[in-house]
């Protein structure tokens, strides 16, 4: 493997390697010296700054260098990917694709896999085999559209969640032991994750989003509404989270009377920061004790407790806005699923919580928060079809919303699924 980079110091820091003895496999160099190296190769992946004018001039430079049949791809988070093909020959447009490799990706498995109207077909198929059996991911193929699959359906859920804990005057400490574990999502939760991902990062692809997207009743919307002030605070004070030492949490180098770390966490109504609580929650002591995904989720989003009110609107804000994607983002609704358990962490993606907490109930969720049905679900109510998946003989199948007939998810064929068994 040759990388065209500064150094292996970050190699080292993120741990992206699985053995450090590894990094013997890499050969660094920069772009000056050594880009003709890529002539021995047979994919070249572009990683760099997320402008469009410098990945052209970069990709000018590749295809004076590249063998013909090489592939290129590129790993941009958002960036339309037929934009950057402008000036390049037929054979290079033939083999470039998007593959937006998550990250970090030694942890993450999502692979989406951006092809241009222009991409050959056969370079699609291969790398969608060859990121699933050899790189071990769940490829998943995007339409080139803004922020592809995972990052647009979780700008979404993240903002939903952001604007909720507003609404409802929680504390994020609630928020986070809310939506953690709790509902099948990692323990980073809501405000962990994004002083995790990085506040300036997850800002920079939330703006790309709200520019980009046309047609998205959710994000005009947004677009009305005034950034909240707590954002403002934490974007113009540098508080971008872990990277920073502080964000929506703050570690402190204070000790407790038991010798732990203190943490402090943001108050949103005064911008001050705190010692963190351990919420105390009835609704949370309930639905720990529903052991079945489906009860607690139906208890959850049903009655009248505030945290209940919040999820609610929370899940008919996140299955009205993830149909309404479908066909836009991809073909069939299976894909978003997969994007958002293996990109996110989460248990379950938007239409297999939908099925947890029950058709017509999702339903009843989306018309309450104002959202608009797309005719595919209309379609799917009306033919009685109440389910997105069902397991029959053996196989885990989804709704195909073209032939409108339960199918064989692409890619389980040769797979034995225990839970079809159960």
């Amino acid at each position: 493997d040759c990388l065209l980079s500064r150094g292996l110091g970050d190699v080292y820091k993120r741990q992206p390697i699985y053995l450090k003895s590894f990094a013997s496999r890499i050969e660094t160099g920069n772009f000056d010296d050594d880009l003709h190296k890529i002539k021995d190769c047979d994919w070249v992946i572009e990683v760099i700054i997320e402008r469009l004018d410098i990945k052209q001039q970069l990709f000018e430079k590749v295809e004076l260098h590249r063998k013909e049949g090489t592939l290129i791809s590129s790993n941009t988070s958002g960036i339309p990917i037929n934009m950057m093909l402008d000036g390049r020959s037929e054979d290079f447009q033939k083999h470039f694709c998007g593959t937006h490799f998550f990250n970090p990706p030694r942890y993450l498995q999502l692979l989406e896999i951006i092809p241009t109207p222009k991409t050959d077909e056969s370079v699609v198929d291969f790398l969608m085999d060859y990121g699933a059996k050899i790189l071990g991911k769940k490829t998943v193929l995007c339409k080139d559209t803004p922020a592809f699959i995972g990052n647009r359906i979780g700008v979404m859920s993240a903002t939903e969640m952001t604007l909720l804990t507003e609404k409802y005057e929680f504390q994020i400490e609630e928020v986070d032991a809310l939506t953690g574990s709790l509902i099948g999502r990692p323990n980073t939760a809501t405000f962990r994750l994004q002083d995790l991902v990085g506040l300036d990062t997850g800002d920079n692809v939330s703006r790309f989003v709200a520019e980009n997207v046309e047609n998205d009743a959710f994000i005009d919307k947004l677009k009305e509404r005034p950034q909240p002030k707590f954002m403002k605070f934490l974007l113009e004070n540098k508080f971008f989270g872990n990277k920073t030492g502080k964000g929506f949490y703050e570690k402190t180098s204070k000790k407790d009377e038991n010798g732990k770390t203190i943490i402090n966490a943001l108050n949103l109504k005064t911008l001050a920061y705190k010692p963190a609580i351990r919420p105390k929650l009835k609704v949370i002591k309930t639905a720990k004790g529903m052991e079945l995904m489906g009860k607690r989720l139906q208890y959850l989003v049903e009655g009248d407790d505030k945290e209940q009110c919040f999820f609610a609107e929370y899940f008919g804000q996140l299955f009205g806005y993830s149909a309404a994607r479908v066909p836009e983002i991809s073909d069939q609704y299976y894909p978003v699923d997969d994007a958002m358990r293996t990109g996110y962490f989460w248990d379950y993606g938007p239409f297999e919580y939908w099925d947890l907490i029950g058709f017509d109930l999702g339903i009843s969720l989306i018309e309450k928060v104002g959202a608009t049905l797309p005719d595919w679900i209309n379609q799917m109510k009306s033919s009685g079809n109440t389910h997105f998946y069902k397991f029959e003989g053996g196989q885990k199948k989804y709704y195909n919303i073209e032939s409108k007939k339960y199918e064989a998810i692409p890619g389980t064929e040769s797979f034995i699924i225990l839970d079809s068994f159960r």
